[in-house]
C-alpha cells in the first residue's frame, strides 16, 4: 500500500489543490485502520472552468433585462467552446490518472468531469493521500476518508477544482418531514390539494392547456428512485393528465436509502402545479461524485428549463473543493439559461442539527441552496382564506419536534454576497457580506402539508407531507408556467432567476409577485418586512410574478437560443425557426396569432 509519503515522493514536483478537499468531520472521528488497498472506489475529478471573469460577466449580461444580451443563453456546445477545459488538458488529467492505475470510465460531454475507478492504492497514488477507515462517535456509524490534501504533479494541480469520491462521511439528506398532530385540510390524509395550491399562489390562470406533455420540460435531481403506481393513484384521484415522469439513471443509479417518499412528493407537488409539464427524473448514487456527475447531467443535456433538488448537504459537512465544482455546474446551468430551485433545509437557521447526519450544531446553512447560481427556497406555513384561497403565511418553525424543525436560512460561510443581493432587508445587522440564504419561500410546514401517494416505512399509501422539499419543486414548476406566458408573449425563459426576482422586489413592479411574511422564525431568524433570513422575499403570486417578468423584459423580440451572429459559429449547432402556436388557454393572446422562435439543433 502506498502511504502518504510514499505517494508524494512518487510525484516530482508536486502541488496541493488550490481549495480545501479533506473528509470534513474527523474532529469526531477515530482512526480504525487503513482501508484496504484491494476495495475499489469511484471518484470524479472535476476541471477548472477556462476564462472565469469572462463567463460571470456574461452570465449578468444574459441575466439583466435591461441588456441587449438578455435571454441570448448558450447551448451546450458553446459552453464548451468557451468556457470548459480544453480537450488537451482534460486528456493531460486522465493520462495522469490512468499512469497511476485508475481506469477512466468516462469523459463528461462538457469535459469538466473525468469519472475513474480502481483500487484505493491506485488512489492513493494518482493523489497523494491515504485513505483510510473510520468511526464517527457521533453518528456511530463507520466511513473512510483522507485526512490530507490531494497532492497532484505541479503542471496538473491548477487543472483540478476537487476530487470527490475521496471520503463517504456525509451523504446527501433529502428535506422531507411528516407533521406532528392532526391534519386539518381537506385532501386525502388532511393535506392540501392541487386546486388549494393553485388557488392560494395565484396558479390557475397559467395552467393553460391540458394536453399531457404540452408544457414546458421540469427536472429533478434525485438521490433514489419511485414507484410510478403511486404518481397514478395521486394523478388518477385528482384526474390530472399528466405524462409518465422519465427516469434516467446516471452512473450506477441510486440505491435505495429511504428516499423515495422524496422522489414521490417531489413529482406530484410538480404535477399539482404544472400537470401538462413532462418530467425528467435524473437518478444518481448518493455519494459525492454521484451527486456531482448527476447535476453535471442534467446541465449538460439542457433538455429542462426549471429545475429542483431537494436533496443537501450543511456547509460544514462538506469541502470548498466540492462546493466549487458544484458552483461551476450551476454557472453553465445560467449561462444556458436553466434554473435551479433548491431546498434550503428543515432545520431552520442550523442546517447540520437534522437527524441522524451529526452535526457540529451552531448556525449553517445548506448546499446548493447557498450557491450564488441556484435559487434557495424556504418554507411557511400556509393558511387558506374561508374562500379557500390564500389567507395568510408565517415562516416555517416547530420547536415541539426533536431535533426543532423550520426554513433554512442563514449566512453562507463559502459564497460572497453577490452583487445582484440588494434591496430592502438584504443589508440587516446579520450581515456579514455574505450569500444570504434563502431567496423566496413556499409552504413547507408538515402541519399545512400536502396531501400525496407515497411509500414510506409505513407502506404505500395517502400521507401529509411537507419541508421544503415540497417547495423547490413548486417553485420550479410555477418557474416553468411563467416561462410558457413569457414565450407566448415573445420573451425568453428566464433562467438564473434570481437577478430578476431581486429587481423585481427593488423596484416596484405592476403586480405584486410576492407575499411578504411578516411573521414567525426560523428557529433563530425572525421574518421581516421586505427580505429576511426565514422566508427570503416571501411566497408567489405566480400569474403575477408571470405579468411582472414579461413587463419588465423590455420590448418584446426573438431571441435566439445561442450566441449572436457575430459571435464565432460553434460547429455542430444550426439555428432554425419554428412557429409557436398562440393563444395559450388561459393566456392574454398576443396579436397575430403567431410568433416565431429561434430554437438550436444539435448535427448527430
Amino acid at each position: 500500500m502506498a502511504n502518504l509519503a510514499t505517494a508524494q515522493a512518487a510525484i516530482p514536483a508536486s502541488a496541493n489543490l488550490a481549495q480545501r478537499d479533506v473528509t470534513p468531520g474527523l474532529g469526531h472521528a477515530v482512526r480504525l485502520r487503513p482501508s484496504d488497498p484491494n476495495r475499489i472506489m469511484h471518484v470524479a475529478v472535476a476541471l477548472k472552468l477556462r476564462n472565469a471573469a469572462s463567463l460571470q460577466a456574461f452570465i449578468a449580461r444574459v441575466s439583466d433585462p435591461g441588456s441587449r444580451a438578455r435571454g441570448r443563453y448558450l447551448t451546450p456546445a458553446q459552453f464548451s467552446a468557451l468556457y470548459s477545459p480544453t480537450a488537451s488538458d482534460a486528456e493531460q488529467v486522465a493520462s495522469h490518472l490512468r499512469h497511476s492505475g485508475l481506469s477512466v470510465t468516462a469523459v463528461s460531454a462538457n469535459r469538466t468531469i473525468i469519472d475513474v475507478f480502481g483500487p484505493v492504492r491506485a488512489v492513493q497514488q494518482a493523489f497523494g493521500v491515504t485513505i483510510s477507515d473510520w468511526h464517527d462517535r457521533d453518528q456511530n456509524r463507520d466511513f473512510f476518508g483522507n485526512d490530507a490534501q490531494p497532492v497532484l504533479p505541479a503542471s496538473l494541480a491548477p487543472l483540478v477544482v476537487s476530487v470527490a469520491g475521496l471520503n463517504n462521511h456525509y451523504p446527501r439528506r433529502h428535506a422531507t418531514r411528516q407533521p406532528m398532530g392532526l391534519a386539518t385540510a381537506a385532501g386525502p390524509a388532511g393535506g392540501y390539494t392541487p386546486s388549494d395550491l393553485r388557488s392560494a399562489y395565484d396558479v390557475t390562470p397559467l395552467i393553460g392547456t391540458t394536453v399531457p406533455g404540452s408544457g414546458q420540460s421540469l427536472g429533478l435531481f434525485e438521490l433514489d428512485s419511485f414507484n410510478q403506481a403511486n404518481i397514478t393513484m395521486y394523478d388518477t384521484h385528482y384526474t390530472l393528465l399528466t405524462v409518465p415522469p422519465k427516469p434516467v439513471t446516471v452512473d450506477t443509479g441510486p440505491t435505495p436509502n429511504g428516499g423515495e417518499p422524496e422522489v414521490e412528493l417531489d413529482i406530484e407537488v410538480m404535477h399539482a402545479l404544472a400537470p401538462s409539464a413532462p418530467i425528467t427524473v435524473w437518478e444518481g448514487p448518493n455519494t459525492d461524485d454521484g451527486a456531482l456527475d448527476t447535476y453535471n447531467a442534467m446541465v449538460t443535456s439542457d433538455t429542462t428549463p426549471s429545475n429542483s433538488t431537494s436533496w443537501g448537504i450543511c456547509e460544514p459537512n462538506t469541502t470548498a473543493a466540492e462546493m466549487t465544482a458544484l458552483d461551476n455546474v450551476f454557472q453553465q446551468a445560467a449561462a444556458q439559461g436553466q434554473s435551479f430551485f433548491a431546498a434550503s433545509g428543515d432545520d431552520g437557521a442550523f442546517d447540520c442539527a437534522g437527524a441522524t447526519i451529526n452535526p457540529s450544531g451552531g448556525l449553517a446553512v445548506d448546499n446548493p441552496a447557498d450557491d450564488p447560481y441556484v435559487t434557495g427556497v424556504g418554507g411557511t406555513a400556509l393558511t387558506l382564506s374561508g374562500s379557500g384561497g390564500y389567507g395568510s403565511e408565517a415562516a416555517w418553525s416547530d420547536r415541539s419536534r426533536t431535533p426543532n424543525v423550520g426554513s433554512g436560512g442563514g449566512l453562507s460561510t463559502m459564497f460572497a454576497r453577490p452583487a445582484w443581493q440588494t434591496g430592502p432587508g438584504v443589508q440587516n445587522a446579520d450581515s456579514n457580506g455574505m450569500r444570504q440564504v434563502p431567496d423566496v419561500a413556499l409552504d413547507a410546514d408538515p402541519r399545512t402539508g400536502y396531501s400525496v401517494y407515497v411509500t414510506d416505512s409505513g407502506g404505500a399509501g395517502w400521507r401529509m407531507y411537507g419541508g421544503t422539499s415540497a417547495s423547490a419543486p413548486a417553485w420550479a414548476a410555477v418557474t416553468s408556467l411563467a416561462n410558457t406566458y413569457a414565450n407566448s408573449q415573445g420573451f425568453p425563459n428566464l433562467g438564473f432567476a434570481n437577478p430578476r426576482l431581486y429587481r423585481l422586489n427593488t423596484n416596484q413592479p405592476p403586480y405584486p409577485a410576492f407575499h411578504d411574511v411578516i411573521s414567525g422564525n426560523n428557529l433563530y431568524y425572525a421574518a421581516t418586512a421586505g427580505w429576511d433570513f426565514a422566508t427570503g422575499w416571501g411566497s408567489v403570486d405566480a400569474y403575477n410574478l408571470a405579468q411582472d417578468l414579461a413587463a419588465t423584459a423590455g420590448p418584446p423580440r426573438v431571441v435566439p437560443h445561442g450566441l449572436p451572429a457575430s459571435s464565432p459559429r460553434v460547429p455542430g449547432v444550426v439555428p432554425q425557426s419554428t412557429p409557436i402556436p398562440q393563444p395559450l388557454l388561459g393566456l392574454p393572446p398576443k396579436p397575430g396569432g403567431t410568433f416565431t422562435q429561434k430554437i438550436r439543433a444539435r448535427l448527430d
